[in-house]
């Protein structure tokens, strides 16, 4: 358990690190680019999105969860990313032309063929990240990312400044790759270079197989809004729902990332040792939901002067979509580490059971509400529609090899839900006698007292209230580094 709490402590430190970059970035990025320029971006990532996958192909979950792991089974796997690498570049670089001219945007091309050279580095570093990631050697990781992530961020910030515009996005994106693979080989001692082989083709091709048609329709689901509103409502509308989203993405993809990292080869190690997985879940969620939801509580309190604050007036038309995406947010955190449960314990057939069923039905939610309604704010709502079902079909799967225990979970929840709601209770008086403006002098300074008084109130809630989270060690110990926190 020790390992456990210590690797996601350098997980969410690494991912602490990665989104103050990121935000740093972004903040830059929305003043050096147009809406118009992110949505382009945006849009060509939307249609390799299925590439992205299949390059994948499971690989790196399946050499994280497999029990008798040899070096077979990782040239295997390394010789299945290679063809799948090279063969999806040459598909994009024949594509580009047609996606540009279907969006008549001539600049598309360029940019798609400057992404698809990430394939042919992309096998190189999944290889060996999940190697580091099955070991649980997260200090290694979190050095190899922050690393390759700032060489990354200084190319996209130093070409954007140049006038490059969205190619800046591409290149940073090539740069980054090949230096977390150059570091993540560094990492591991640097090992021989592998060799590719075919010798457990079957064992992995099972896996792999399943791994990827959970992947494709998911990631069909995910970018179909992008595609489908880049075409009918333009490029601006595709940045404006993006930069909404990102606010979410700030806990949903980065945090609940950093806890994923870890989550799953905790609880494939778990299984292996023959331990109790679902305790495991269980105490997992109830840690998350606390962080979750006073996270979103906030956001949806001050979306229009967050957004100012971060990005500038060019994107207030993001603010009416901030409290929907953080709503959606807010359910995703309870079912968010169900499907790696499932999957540290070999179920990969249910997991892929489940996106198969969902994902068409989201698919449809999303088409149907751009080409109905043609507005952003559909969008976001049938977002939060497919999030809201969501739930209901993970844990009607998940009970099929894993029972949640329900009263333990839902005791949890209600725990969670308790400090949440003492958490906002300052910001919502505040709100409620004195609306915080977006546009007085020094609103900035007022958001951020706010915050702070929003992060005391959390800190003490979870002590008063003995949540589960303020027993935890790891927890204790980074109250215990803060002067106020420790006096609280």
């Amino acid at each position: 358990m020790t390992t456990v709490r210590r690797s996601l402590a350098l997980s969410f430190i690494e991912r602490y690190f990665s989104i103050m970059m990121a935000l740093g970035s972004n903040m830059l990025l929305a003043r050096l680019l147009t809406p118009e320029q992110i949505g382009m971006y945006s849009v060509s990532l939307a249609v390799i999105g299925l590439a992205h996958v299949l390059r994948e192909f499971g690989v790196g979950n399946f050499l994280i969860q497999q029990k008798d792991l040899n070096d077979n089974h990782v040239r295997t796997a390394f010789g299945l990313a290679l063809v799948l690498g090279g063969t999806l570049a040459m598909v994009i670089f024949a594509i580009a032309p047609w996606a540009a001219r279907f969006y008549d945007a001539p600049e598309m091309a360029g940019l798609m063929r400057i992404v698809a050279l990430n394939f042919l580095v992309l096998p190189f570093c999944s290889i060996s990240l999940s190697l580091l990631r099955r070991e649980m050697k997260f200090k290694a990781l979190l050095y190899v990312s922050l690393g390759a992530m700032a060489l990354g961020t200084a190319v996209t910030l130093t070409l954007a400044w140049q006038g490059l515009g969205p190619t800046s996005l591409a290149v940073g994106s090539v740069v980054g790759n090949v230096a977390t693979g150059f570091g993540a080989w560094w990492a591991r001692g640097r090992p021989a270079l592998l060799r590719p082989g075919w010798s457990e083709w079957r064992v992995v091709l099972n896996f792999g197989g399943q791994s990827a048609a959970t992947g494709i329709v998911t990631s069909v689901a995910m970018d179909i809004n992008d595609l489908v509103v880049g075409k009918v409502l333009g490029f601006a509308p595709v940045a404006i729902l993006s930069r909404a989203q990102g606010l979410m993405n700030l806990f949903h993809r980065d945090v609940m990332g950093a806890i994923r990292n870890v989550a799953y080869p905790a609880y494939a190690r778990t299984h292996r040792e023959h331990g109790d997985v679902e305790s495991a879940h269980v105490a997992s969620v109830v840690m998350v939901t606390a962080c979750a939801w006073p996270f979103y509580g906030f956001l949806a309190l001050f979306p229009l002067q967050i957004l100012r604050l971060m990005f500038g007036p060019q994107w207030d038309a993001a603010a009416v979509l901030v409290p929907v995406f953080c709503l959606a947010g807010a359910v995703a955190a309870v079912s968010g580490l169900a499907m790696s449960a499932l999957m540290a314990v070999g179920r990969v057939d249910l997991v892929t059971k489940t996106e198969l069923i969902f994902q068409p039905l989201r698919v449809a939610i999303a088409v149907g509400a751009v080409m109905i309604f043609e507005s952003v704010l559909a969008c976001a709502l049938a977002y939060l529609a497919a999030f809201v079902l969501y739930p209901l079909f993970a844990y009607s799967m998940k009970q099929r090899a894993l029972p949640t225990a329900f009263m333990p979970f839902f005791r949890g929840l209600a725990h969670s839900a308790a400090v949440t709601a003492l958490a906002l209770l300052p910001a919502v008086i505040w709100q409620l006698l004195r609306p915080l403006g977006d546009t007085e002098r020094g609103f900035g300074v007022e958001l951020a007292g706010l915050a702070l008084v929003t992060a005391l109130a959390w800190v003490l809630a979870l002590r008063m209230l003995h949540h589960p989270l303020a027993m935890d060690p790891v927890f204790k110990g980074l109250m215990a580094r803060v002067p106020v926190l420790r006096r609280v």
